[in-house]
């Protein structure tokens, strides 16, 4: 069994044309068992879904109460940086008080497409770093294309005893050992980009993390997977990354089930 620990459901309805009603009807009815020789789409045992944007927070309330298998993240993405208000911040402190509540994320640093806001990003990643601490709830980040000022915010921070979830990795070998040195309890998501042949450097990070600190994970509806890749991606895909996975650590796929099943009760709790 298996747990897709990132995912979208809201943003994956918008992009699909596809409910999240009709989408569980849909795995439920696949055959095939996802640790079989050949990966198939399945029905995951349970989905994370996070709210990083202070407009999807109800969604996330809503869905998290309806479907006792769907646990939620509430965050607020950089990309948000212009826009975030004092009042946003204060609906997520109390959003990470609900008890579906199962983490604080996702924030980060990205300058993929915004290098311009970097000092205010820095100064946002800082002040959510603060509120996720003090939540005492994992906390999820997302770090992309800032390894440098991502590291030095981080070694700053007080985080020991704290659980990391860095989610999505797209970073290099060298960015994921430096973040494996820092003294907190750090667990690395992968997604679809690890079967992309572009994507060496994902699949050399990944080889270098221990089998104890993976997470599976999708970030549904974004990156599926090969043979997927350029459709809508979805909960059920996530064998398709563990296979991969299980390619790159060169262990038998059912292995890698069993850690990274292990890995989510120990990074989540559940």
């Amino acid at each position: 069994m298996f747990i897709d620990t990132h995912c979208h459901i809201d943003s994956y309805e918008e992009h699909s044309g596809e409910n999240f009603e009709a989408l569980l009807a849909r795995l439920k009815n696949d055959v095939g068992a996802s640790a079989a020789a050949e990966p198939a789409v399945t029905m995951p045992e349970a989905f994370i879904h996070v709210a990083c944007d202070p407009a999807g927070f109800e969604y996330a309330k809503n869905i998290s109460e309806k479907h006792p298998f769907v646990y939620a993240a509430y965050g607020i993405h950089p990309e948000y940086v212009e826009t975030e208000t004092a009042e946003d911040e204060a609906r997520l402190v109390e959003m990470l008080k609900h008890p579906r509540c199962v983490a604080c994320g996702e924030f980060g640093l990205d300058y993929h497409y915004d290098k311009e806001h970097r000092e205010q990003q820095l100064k946002l990643f800082e002040r959510h770093l603060e509120i996720g601490i003090a939540s005492g709830k994992p906390l999820v980040l997302h770090l992309r294309e800032a390894d440098d000022d991502a590291l030095a915010v981080l070694r700053e921070a007080n985080l020991k005893n704290t659980t990391v979830h860095v989610h999505c990795f797209t970073g290099t070998a060298d960015f994921v050992s430096k973040l494996l040195e820092l003294d907190m309890n750090l667990f690395v998501g992968f997604t679809g980009i690890i079967t992309f042949k572009n994507a060496p450097n994902v699949r050399e990070a990944a080889a270098l993390v221990p089998l104890d600190q993976l997470l599976l994970e999708t970030d549904a509806p974004y990156m599926a997977p090969v043979p997927f890749r350029g459709t809508p991606c979805h909960s059920g895909y996530i064998p398709y990354v563990a296979h991969k996975l299980a390619e790159v650590k060169n262990v038998p796929v059912e292995e890698l089930y069993r850690h990274c099943r292990e890995n989510t009760r120990r990074c989540y709790g559940i």
